[in-house]
């Protein structure tokens, strides 16, 4: 890996108000919500030390003071955070980070949206992997998405692979079926060279009315400036823990591998799962 593109700082969206896990989200932050034995958010986090992050920011909103005060002093990890006032959309969220990053590449990981399976190398080491590589000013994990439900995620299409990594052309953010340029979804864990932040101030609402990060992309692509995915392999999936029923799938799947679960059962007890 080159010392120059190594990436020790990420970044962790958590201001949004999780609004489709009311009213659970009116007690606790959706990020917060345990799984298993720890909140998503403490996964995410342990997932971003293993891949050799040093520095992470949360970037929350007022009514989520929980999460620094959680993650005070945690272990191996220098955590601070910001706040964001208005919640207008991911990109948004990404530009509350410049004055931390300055000059560095970064890495974002959604705080909502856990990778599968946690054990280590997780997939996030191939973002890292690909941007010191590569020349990439973003790289994106993507993950293979029938186009029927390109709608609801940010669609890539691969331009020219290189072993394991392609190039990017082209993003759309939520396309129609008819407009989707790929069969690969974003899927929540991005590296950045600070460049982006130029791109997200040029950045016009779009999907939603908000600033969306896929659009502040296309600008890089737009420009000249390199953006590559990295594809989810194997059993690997993306799970957005912002809907009750992932957010009950997701807790079943951590609690199964807690070492202690086996123990738990009475005798004669089974427990099916049909896990994707």
């Amino acid at each position: 890996m080159s010392e120059a593109r190594k990436i020790h700082k990420a970044v962790i969206p958590a201001a949004g108000k999780g609004t489709r896990l009311m009213p659970l989200t009116k007690a606790i932050a959706k990020e917060m919500l345990p799984l298993g034995r720890k909140p998503v958010l403490e996964i995410i986090v342990d997932e971003l030390k293993s891949t050799g992050i040093t520095d992470i920011l949360f970037v929350i909103s007022e009514d989520k003071a929980s999460i620094p005060a959680y993650f005070k002093d945690y272990p191996g990890l220098s955590i601070d955070w910001t706040v964001q006032k208005e919640q207008t959309g991911l990109a948004a969220a990404i530009l509350c980070s410049e004055d931390y990053v300055k000059d560095e590449p970064f890495l974002v990981a959604l705080g909502d949206a856990l990778i599968t399976p946690l054990d280590p190398p997780h997939a996030t080491t191939r973002v890292l992997d690909c941007y010191s590589r590569t020349d990439a000013e973003c790289v994106v994990i993507v993950q293979s998405t029938p186009k029927e439900e390109s709608f609801r995620y940010g669609m890539v299409r691969p331009a020219r692979w290189d072993g394991q990594y392609f190039e990017i052309d082209l993003l759309i953010e939520k396309p129609s079926p008819e407009e989707c340029p790929g069969e690969y979804s974003i899927a929540g864990r991005y590296a950045f060279d600070p460049s982006i932040f130029d791109c997200i101030r040029k950045t016009l609402p779009g999907a939603g009315g908000e600033l969306q990060i896929t659009d502040s992309i296309r600008l890089m692509i737009d420009n000249g400036r390199p953006v590559w995915g990295v594809p989810l392999l194997g059993e690997e999936t993306r799970r957005d823990i912002g809907t009750f029923p992932v957010y009950y799938e997701a807790f079943v799947l951590l609690s199964r591998d807690d070492p202690d679960f086996d123990e738990a059962k009475q005798p004669g007890q089974t427990h099916k799962y049909n896990f994707r």
